[in-house]
């Protein structure tokens, strides 16, 4: 049985991997950034009052803007907003020479690898059940990608 050939350009491919691990690392490093505010700060918007009158409503906003400004303050919240953006101009390269359709599948890779590193960078229970998703999706990816073709489109870009 002959496997089809995953048709990506060296240089398409290496802004791929860079967009997803950087999307990954974002997640995880904005995720770290929420707990250690929650740890030290007790940020929550969760945990906001129920308004009763006008009065109430605006102590409700400025809670809310001072929420908003202690989490972006937080140095792993900034590093992962920057990742982000970062990781957006290499996406924004791979949507310059292959179809959304054959690149949008990749995401599930960031993804899965999101899932992974948080169940053993941040200690998060993962159960069976999502291990199991998360090798249907591979197996979705797999075959979605495998069935790329050049288009005249794509093909001298």
């Amino acid at each position: 049985m002959r496997y089809p050939k995953l048709k990506l350009k060296p240089a398409v491919f290496i802004n791929l991997v860079a967009s997803i691990f950087m999307g990954v690392f974002a997640q995880l490093l904005m995720k770290y950034g929420m707990i250690s505010l929650k740890k030290t700060a007790g940020v929550s918007l969760h945990r906001l009052p129920q308004s009763a009158g006008y009065h109430h409503k605006y102590i409700v906003f400025i809670k809310i803007i001072k929420i908003l400004f202690i989490i972006f303050t937080n140095k792993f919240v900034i590093a992962g907003i920057v990742l982000y953006l970062i990781s957006m101009f290499f996406w924004i390269k791979v949507l310059s020479k292959i179809d959304l359709s054959a690149a949008y599948p990749f995401v599930s890779i960031g993804i899965i690898l999101t899932v992974i590193l948080a169940a053993f960078a941040l200690g998060e229970s993962v159960p069976l059940t999502r291990w199991l998703g998360i090798f249907i999706t591979l197996c979705g990816v797999y075959v979605i990608v495998s069935s790329h073709e050049e288009t005249p489109e794509n093909k001298n870009k």
